[in-house]
């Protein structure tokens, strides 16, 4: 269970630490835990021994992927190596897909950030892995917990982006103890190809930097941020509607980091909470479609919403428009775009990854973290996600276990 500013850990196999079901070893392939069609009797247990909401309930009930949606025959999970670095940092929260050789990444390569130091203590990781197709892991970059131009210190995020020029641009909320009362600003931090860091990305525009997505163009990028710590005050648990989306305009080259030539409010009003047991919630995952399109994960309202011309909206569309709200859906987190269009969320409340159609339509579930001795079965255990370089399947990591696995 969750404690404050820290995360339990139940044991360890080979480096990384797993909780409930044994993995096969890495580059293996092994079946679910269970067959996603109905709850384990250990998860009905626990939901009839808990007390949650309406809207947890609902979202435990089982949704089987719909013929021809992009879950849809996703039976086998491959675990394809140790999120842990030498560090020993532990949370694995943000992930990209490397899709360019560049520097010391290589195509097929996976980027994995951690949140949490070896103690569990959140907002204090500074390591970013690199998972490559062999399995094999090294610590692609290990930043220092105090860094000029980022206030407050190092705490990555989930909002991890590379660049096509092979720039790697990284989120950090840190904390001094794992608590909100003592969080800095924050920033963006840019690494080299190779991992050193370059540089820092901060102002009055950043303040707790979550999720991120990318509309790369070559010798500029779009950046799209959210923020979640607009308005908090203290260790106050009491909602706050100031979370934000920012658009950053960047200019880059092979030889030039990225550098903001404008910034701009695309969203506001988004609700934030202080959550000892994850540090905070609030807009956390985004994507962007191919039409221009910025999805948001609204954490708190249980939504998904949708901010169209994000790429050139002047000004900000409030907390955008509702795509899908409740359903299967129990607190966001991350967001990814499915080949197919569909949308792609991972639930704070459960351990599932839920499949929405670009009209907003709910059209399948897997049960991805099924760990009972959460409550949920499966709380606070999936963050990002992505799809696999080849779109044939789904990446995602559980905190517990910290692993970086395959659904395909």
């Amino acid at each position: 269970m969750r404690v404050s500013g820290t995360r339990s850990r139940m044991g360890a196999i080979g480096g990384a630490v797993v909780v409930g079901v044994s993995l096969a070893a890495c580059g293996s392939s092994s079946p679910r835990a269970q067959n996603g069609d109905t709850l384990s009797p250990k998860q009905a247990s626990a939901y009839a021994k808990s007390e949650f909401t309406a809207q947890d309930r609902e979202a435990a009930t089982v949704l089987a992927p719909e013929a021809g949606s992009f879950l849809a025959g996703m039976q086998t999970v491959t675990p394809l190596g140790s999120t842990t670095p030498a560090d020993g940092d532990t949370l694995p929260y943000g992930m990209w897909p490397v899709t360019a050789t560049v520097g010391s990444l290589h195509a097929g390569d996976v980027l994995v950030d951690n949140d949490a130091d070896a103690s569990g203590q959140l907002g204090a990781g500074t390591s970013i892995v690199d998972v490559e197709p062999n399995g094999s892991v090294r610590t692609f970059a290990d930043i220092p917990r105090t860094v000029a131009g980022c206030p407050g210190g190092v705490g990555l995020t989930s909002a991890l982006v590379q660049l096509r020029t092979g720039w790697v641009v990284v989120g950090s909320l840190p904390t001094q103890n794992g608590k909100v009362s003592t969080a800095g600003q924050g920033c963006l931090l840019v690494l080299s190809s190779t991992g050193a860091l370059v540089g820092t990305i901060s102002g009055p525009y950043i303040d707790g930097p979550w999720g991120a997505a990318l509309r790369d163009d070559g010798s500029t990028a779009t950046l799209f941020v959210s923020n979640t710590l607009v308005g908090i005050k203290g260790s106050t648990t009491a909602p706050v509607r100031q979370g934000d989306v920012i658009r950053l305009t960047l200019s880059q080259s092979a030889t030039s980091k990225p550098t903001v030539t404008a910034e701009a409010e695309v969203a506001n009003g988004f609700p934030e909470q202080v959550d000892p047991s994850v540090l905070i919630t609030g807009p956390s995952g985004l994507t962007l479609g191919s039409s221009g399109t910025l999805y948001v994960a609204d954490t708190v309202g249980d939504r998904i919403v949708s901010i169209a011309g994000a790429l050139t909206a002047s000004g900000p569309a409030g907390t955008g428009t509702t795509l899908s709200q409740g359903g299967q859906l129990a607190h966001p987190l991350g967001l990814a775009l499915a080949p197919d269009g569909d949308l792609l969320a991972t639930n704070a409340t459960n351990g599932k990854i839920v499949e929405v159609t670009a009209s907003g339509r709910q059209v399948g579930e897997y049960y991805a973290d099924q760990d009972v001795d959460q409550d949920p079965p499966g709380a606070d255990e999936l963050w990002g996600l992505a799809v696999n370089r080849a779109g044939t399947g789904v990446l995602f990591a559980k905190d517990e276990a910290g692993t970086l696995d395959l659904l395909h």
